[in-house]
């Protein structure tokens, strides 16, 4: 493990904050709390927005949610069920639905089989609102379900990951940072070297790792500490707060527009 990174936030130095030009964030447990999006929150992303900033939101969750964050929150784009596709605005306002040409052709009947083998395990709630992965409730999974649906997803052509409240299962070869990758050059012309040097990521969970080892400046919430001997790569930062606390704390010290200015 890397001892230079997992280290306690006590803010961004001034080279960082002038680095920053991309905001890449998690959604659940990171930018939310407890399960709702508090005003405090949704202020941070207001910030980064008008101080230029383009965000992109990379989440497992569902399709249904991805349409409500590029209406209602001031995002870019948002990247969807683990990478599976992503909405966008496009110049004119106009929203862009792409999907990954990675998800498997097939993916409604590995879908649909994999709901077969593992019928009586507690689906997420917005599974209805899901088009190409299944998502499971972490917290209705007993330890002997959670091994008994991973080998039914390796039995179903599959692949899984984690993150603080669904196990979501994909179909394709894609993975949250080989879409951001992909989708980033595809639809805006942002090359790898690009979105490395110019990036910041906010996650708070396993499923984040990836992107933690990606982008160089990353930050943590503080679920990253309370699970630390689980990663193999940390993230540069962990904040002291939960969530969108801990959000709220990265966004204050990546800005320094003044109050007063805000209102305008």
């Amino acid at each position: 493990m890397n001892s230079l990174r997992g280290l306690p936030f006590n803010g961004f130095s001034e080279d960082e904050r002038k680095s920053v030009g991309i905001v890449v964030s998690d959604v659940d447990d990171t930018i939310t709390k407890r399960g709702k999006l508090y005003p405090d929150a949704l202020r941070s992303l207001w910030r980064l927005k008008r101080d230029g900033k383009m965000i992109v939101l990379l989440t497992g969750g569902s399709a249904g949610w991805a349409d409500c964050y590029i209406r209602q929150w001031p995002v870019d784009a948002v990247i969807a069920e683990g990478g599976a596709l992503i909405l966008a605005h496009a110049k004119g306002g106009d929203i862009v639905y792409k999907m990954n040409p990675m998800v498997n052709a097939n993916y409604q009947h590995q879908k649909e089989n994999l709901l077969r083998l593992t019928a009586g395990l507690q689906l997420s709630s917005d599974q209805y609102a899901r088009i190409y992965d299944v998502a499971y409730d972490k917290s209705k999974l007993s330890e002997k379900e959670r091994k008994t649906l991973i080998s039914m997803v390796k039995a179903s052509g599959g692949h899984w990951s984690e993150s603080s409240i669904h196990i979501n299962v994909g179909f394709g070869n894609y993975s949250k940072r080989s879409s951001l990758l992909f989708f980033m050059s595809a639809l805006f012309s942002i090359d790898k070297e690009k979105l490395c040097n110019t990036a910041l990521y906010f996650g708070d969970s396993l499923n984040d790792e990836d992107m933690f080892s990606l982008i160089p400046l990353s930050v943590g919430m503080h679920s990253v500490e309370d699970m630390r001997n689980e990663f193999s790569y940390l993230p540069l930062y962990i904040t002291e707060g939960y969530g969108g606390d801990g959000f709220n704390e990265a966004v204050e010290s990546l800005l320094t527009v003044i109050a007063s200015e805000e209102t305008k």
